[in-house]
């Protein structure tokens, strides 16, 4: 209360009431606040969680994929390593360990039946495992893979020229205009190419321990060179150097072709085609002289020597479509004067020329296949003897332990080869029977 005097003399005054008022504290609104930011935070953490989590998982999900999916390739890459050695004769173990990009497949080779084999591969990429597996059965083929092949004898070539691969198990020896289009291998820890142009247009690599005095258009792969194009690339390893491979034909198929070739009639002593004539299935137990045309009817089989003159022609009967025909021999063949030899009309098909022959060891230097003057396409296998190419020879492959070739001699690989297929005999390859995951 409050008293104002003076306005109506000294003992006047007047009374006002002033109201009283307090001011109240609310002590509990921080709490409120503190609650409701806690709340606010953990409403965010909760759809943080729930964005976060199904990417977090699908993530996990994704690098198991891949690391299941690079498994699974990783096991068919080991599939198709063996399929391929096997394929080509390549040496191969029962159980065989690739590593690739740090992670490793290990594969597994066995007989699972006659003339079948099972290739099992096992790919495991940061422990997660998939498993491949491949039935292989004896195919038709028997696969050329190169125009010129020889074993540890070697070859020597002269100026000529192989349209294709060379391979051989022992050194390629060349002279001045030597020319092999395609790639040179030579194998073993002493392995020599010398005096050879490999390769063409930037392609057509050279790969043995030594090579000199060569010309490479592609790649040179070798531990010690001597006056070549290019330095040695000495980037290969496991194997440093080209091993040695297996010949094409194996002795079962041999023993086939000539238990076929007996089906037929069999002729003792020599024969000699005289004028134009058929024959096949056949065995000859003496020589056998081609002096006119000939036309394979079924697989032949002489004991003796094979000759030839008189521009004859030597052809497969139609009836063998897209097929090849055999001539098996135990002696020596001297392939002359023009003679032709041709399939049955079909560009896969072909005469396969092969013969047992260990000459010149023990036949008084002649040598197990002598072809000279324009003798036409024709395969040749003299694995275990010499093969002499004369000049003005014109071959699609040549197989033989040491092989000779002269001036002008021309070898023209065809990549049909590689799955030549005959009328008669044993699986020269490998055919995949069937492929599934089987874990």
């Amino acid at each position: 209360m409050i008293r104002l005097c003076c306005a109506g003399g000294i003992n006047s005054y007047k009374v006002y009431k002033v109201k009283s008022y307090k001011v109240k504290i609310k002590r509990n609104s921080g709490a409120a606040m503190l609650i409701s930011v806690v709340f606010f935070l953990f409403i965010s953490l909760a759809i943080i969680a729930g964005l976060v989590t199904p990417t977090v998982r699908e993530f996990k999900n994704a690098s198991v994929n891949l690391n299941s999916k690079k498994s699974y390739f990783l096991s068919e890459s080991g599939v198709e390593d063996a399929h391929y050695r096997l394929k080509n004769g390549i040496t191969i173990g029962s159980s065989e360990n690739i590593t690739l990009d740090g992670n490793t497949v290990t594969t597994t080779i066995s007989d699972s039946g006659y003339n079948e084999k099972t290739i099992s591969a096992l790919g495991n990429v940061l422990n997660f495992q998939r498993k491949n597996k491949v039935k292989l059965n004896a195919g038709t083929g028997v696969a050329f893979n190169y125009g010129i092949q020889s074993g540890l004898g070697g070859f020597v070539i002269g100026n000529a020229t192989v349209n294709g691969n060379v391979y051989s198990n022992g050194n390629i020896t060349g002279t001045n205009g030597t020319i092999i289009t395609g790639s040179a291998f030579v194998a073993g820890t002493s392995g020599v190419i010398d005096d050879v142009n490999v390769g063409q247009n930037g392609t057509g690599d050279a790969w043995a321990h030594i090579v000199k005095n060569s010309t490479i258009a592609g790649n040179l792969y070798c531990q010690v060179e001597d006056n070549n194009n290019k330095s040695c690339d000495t980037s290969k390893s496991n194997p440093v150097d080209p091993v040695a491979i297996d010949m094409p034909i194996t002795q079962e198929m041999i023993d086939k072709w000539k238990a076929d070739a007996e089906l037929g009639e069999t002729i003792n002593g020599d024969y000699t085609v005289s004028s134009t004539s058929t024959l096949g299935p056949k065995k000859i137990t003496g020589n056998l002289a081609i002096d006119a045309n000939l036309t394979i009817t079924g697989t032949i089989y002489v004991v003796g020597n094979i000759t030839t003159s008189n521009n004859a022609k030597v052809s497969l009967s139609s009836s063998y479509g897209a097929t090849g025909g055999i001539i098996v021999m135990d002696g020596r063949a001297t392939l002359s004067n023009n003679v032709v030899f041709s399939g049955s009309g079909n560009s896969n098909s072909f005469v396969l020329l092969i013969t047992t022959s260990t000459c010149p060891s023990g036949c008084s230097g002649s040598n197990a296949v002598e072809i000279l003057n324009n003798v036409g396409a024709v395969l040749v296998n003299a694995q275990s003897g010499t093969v002499h190419l004369h000049n003005n020879v014109e071959l699609n492959e040549v197989v033989g332990n040491t092989i000779n070739i002269e001036n002008g001699a021309v070898i023209n690989y065809l990549s049909g080869l590689a799955n030549s297929n005959f009328s008669s005999g044993p699986s020269g390859g490998w055919n995949i029977k069937s492929w599934k995951e089987v874990e």
